[in-house]
């Protein structure tokens, strides 16, 4: 009867019907076996065993049986919990207060259950056991104060009403035949009525374990909510049963009397924020591994290999089948344009992969500000209460999580920033140095492109880029520099002099020497990387390049001409020696004294000036040529001024002006072949 699989309805009815059997078959035991005692011992063994087993399993089934809102008939649940109640009352022969205790101890283990709850450690299983779990909370909540004390008293009392042989059920069935066996059953079994105490359960014994089992039942949901939420790491996942849970409690929590639901959802606001703000924690923290990443690529730093990288036109060495679409053909160009190699590579994947997983957080954070949490099924709520509630979830949580979340930004940050200044420090004395820089600015700039929205990150490793700049610049002027000042600064002849024009005559044309020297350093700054070349490291470079060549061209100039000091410090070395000569041999010729009184002054007509004109000329040119692409700062011009002055047109301001519009248009014709140097 119990495993008929009928119309479900009538589940309790069956249940019921079961117990009395139940009942019937203990009673006959003991009247029909009375004499043999071990005989009706080991009958009431199998009875307990098989019968009774089997029925307290289909009445826990029930008591068990978790409805999801909306899903049940609220009247087709209070009659087969009804039925299923006076089934276990019948079998035992239980009061109102033991029916309550029993049905509370099934509720509380079933949500036990749901959460893999045992003595020694609480784990639970999934998201869907915790709506399980508190379903079945706010269930009992429901069902006790429905249910006790008047209704469940009402049906006892019926059972004690009902003789065991008249009840209908038992007598339909065939099987029995009690219209036929009944005569024969002695006065205990014809007249048996169960004896249940119904009236042992008042209102305040029924309030006091409801409230005794809903704090232990609190306890037991939240613990399982927490240990659900120990294994979740995702914050998309943790806000789905952010909102499940509490969309449950809000609809059903409130509708128990005598239980302020605020209390409850506080403790799963503080349970489920304490929990997301652990794991953003975790997931910001990440932001280490970047360093971790940089760290053991300079570590492991080769030259030649680590600073290898694809160049851009090398049409060998790109995939260009397209039968996945163009996508990885454009990424693979794009890696190379910003050198992205390897090492590159492993650092920006590991930032990417961070920002990825923050930005999520940031996305998580909207959705929380854009729910809604009226209770608008049952319209029991007043609108203060809803605002109130509105605050806390969409309001108070999200902004406490966002602040959380940016003060974590700013410390992680920080710490990678002072991770990556002192690894770039401790490189000072690395031969790599140039390389390395380069490594790091690229770096950086990745990582700055993809700031999170955060003005107190903005400054990230901008107090390192100076340096870089300096090591950067360091590395790719040495060679052009080299050159030029042991093959252009060399030549003591001009080139192309017979193509000078005007009166006075004046080039029209840089020097091939400075031509060449523009050229290879586009070309060195190319060879490092064009991605490199920002305006800020441009202007690095024209600052280091304007420095060194107004020295070494200084240099040059003074190993071609004689300085006024020295000069008049060999015309007084000259004039002792002559005075002594007149004293130790007063018999010279006036005419040796003339010419000892000239020789000063013919030292002092500085011959490699004259001699040398047409090259401080062609210098002079090539200054201002060099400085449309340098810039000119009060160091430059003062060296343009020495060679002004030592080209001997201080006085034409005609041939100046001619000069400097020549190289102007010169400029012009040609500034796109150093496009870099303008950037």
């Amino acid at each position: 009867m119990l495993r008929n699989k009928g119309d479900r309805q009538k589940r309790g009815e069956r249940l019921e019907t079961g117990a009395r059997l139940f009942v019937l078959g203990r009673l006959l035991l003991a009247s029909g076996l009375g004499k043999d005692e071990k005989e009706q011992l080991r009958r009431r063994k199998i009875l307990e065993k098989q019968h009774k087993v089997r029925l307290m399993g289909g009445i826990d089934a029930v008591l068990r049986r978790y409805h999801k809102p909306g899903s049940r008939n609220k009247q087709e649940h209070e009659a087969t919990l009804f039925k299923a109640l006076s089934a276990y009352a019948l079998a035992t022969s239980s009061g109102a207060r033991d029916v309550l205790g029993y049905f509370l101890r099934v509720r509380g283990e079933a949500i036990a259950l749901a959460l893999e709850v045992d003595e020694e450690e609480r784990v639970a299983r999934n998201p869907e056991d915790v709506l399980r779990a508190l379903g079945l909370y706010t269930q009992t909540l429901q069902d006790v104060q429905a249910l006790v004390p008047g209704k469940l008293a009402d049906a006892l009392q019926r059972l004690k009403r009902e003789k065991l042989l008249e009840n209908g059920e038992l007598l339909k069935m065939e099987g029995l035949r009690l219209d036929v066996y009944k005569m024969w059953c002695g006065d205990e079994i014809q007249f048996y009525t169960p004896f249940i105490r119904h009236d042992d359960l008042d209102g305040k014994l029924a309030r006091e374990m409801l409230f005794g089992w809903a704090d232990k039942g609190r306890q037991v949901v939240l613990e399982g909510l927490e240990n659900t939420l120990k294994e979740m790491g995702e914050f998309k996942a943790i806000v789905e049963l952010r909102t499940d849970v509490l969309k449950l409690w809000i609809s059903e929590g409130g509708k128990a009397r005598g239980f302020d639901p605020s209390e409850v959802l506080d403790e799963i606001r503080e349970a489920v924020n304490k929990h997301m703000l652990r794991v953003l924690e975790q997931k910001v923290a990440k932001l280490r591994l970047v360093g971790s990443e940089v760290s053991a690529a300079v570590e492991a730093w080769r030259e030649g290999r680590s600073d290898q990288h694809e160049s851009l036109w090398d049409m060998d060495s790109y995939d260009t089948d397209l039968s996945n679409g163009a996508a990885p053909f454009t990424q693979h160009v794009v890696s190379r344009l910003y050198g992205r190699n390897d090492a590159v590579s492993k650092a920006v994947a590991s930032y990417k992969s961070w920002f990825r997983v923050i930005d999520d957080v940031g996305t998580v954070v909207d959705q929380l500000k854009r729910q809604r949490w009226d209770n608008d099924v049952d319209e029991i709520e007043d609108e203060e209460t809803i605002e109130e509630r509105q605050q806390l979830l969409a309001k108070d949580d999200p902004a406490t999580l966002s602040k959380h979340l940016n003060q974590s930004l700013v410390e992680s940050f920080k710490k990678l920033d002072e991770n990556l200044s002192t690894l770039w420090k401790e490189q000072e004395q690395n031969p790599n140095k140039g390389q390395i820089a380069m490594y790091f600015l690229r770096v950086l700039r990745d990582i700055r492109s993809r700031l999170p929205e955060n003005a107190e990150v903005r400054g990230f490793g901008l107090e390192a880029v100076p340096s870089l700049h300096e090591a950067l610049v360091s590395t790719v002027v040495i060679s052009p520099l080299d050159e030029f000042a042991t093959v252009a600064l060399v030549r003591r002849t001009v080139v192309g002099r017979s193509l000078w024009e005007g009166e006075p005559a004046l080039p029209s044309s840089p020097s091939p020497g400075a031509f060449k020297f523009l050229r290879n350093l586009v070309g060195a700054m190319g060879d490092a990387g064009v991605d490199l070349w920002s305006p800020a490291a441009v202007s690095a470079l024209r600052d280091t390049l304007r420095k060194q060549l107004s020295e070494m061209w200084l240099e040059t100039v003074n190993k071609l001409t004689k300085t006024p000091d020295e000069s008049e410090a060999k015309t007084e070395t000259e004039e002792t020696s002559e005075s002594d000569a007149e004293v130790e041999t007063s018999n010279k010729s006036d005419a040796e004294e003339e010419t000892a009184e000239t020789e000063p002054a013919e030292t002092k007509a500085e011959p490699g000036i004259e001699q040398h004109r047409d090259l401080f000329v062609q210098w002079l040119y090539d200054i201002d040529y060099l400085s449309s692409f340098l810039g000119a700062d009060d160091t430059f011009k003062h060296f343009s001024g020495t060679i002004l002055a030592k080209a001997d047109l201080e006085n034409s301001t005609a041939a100046k002006q001619r000069l400097q519009k020549t190289s102007q248009d010169y400029f012009k014709r040609t500034s796109l072949l150093f496009g870099l140097l303008l950037s």
